[in-house]
């Protein structure tokens, strides 16, 4: 069974939101000021197992190699 992924979980929002499938799933700062943070709006296909988009999956393969 897998754990379902959500995003922008805190006290005043303990649900948080559920991951959209289509989307990266890096979470990045929310641009709505102190809500948090929320799941990277880009599309995916891209790093690992193709969960990333594009700039996310740089960043991965980028530290995978620093380490």
């Amino acid at each position: 069974m897998t754990t379902e992924r959500r995003y922008n979980v805190w006290a005043g929002n303990p649900k948080g939101y559920p991951e959209v499938r289509s989307d990266c799933i890096e979470e990045v700062a929310s641009s709505w000021g102190f809500h948090g943070f929320v799941q990277c709006s880009r599309k995916r296909g891209y790093g690992p197992d193709g969960l990333y988009c594009r700039q996310h999956a740089k960043k991965i393969e980028k530290r995978a190699n620093q380490g």
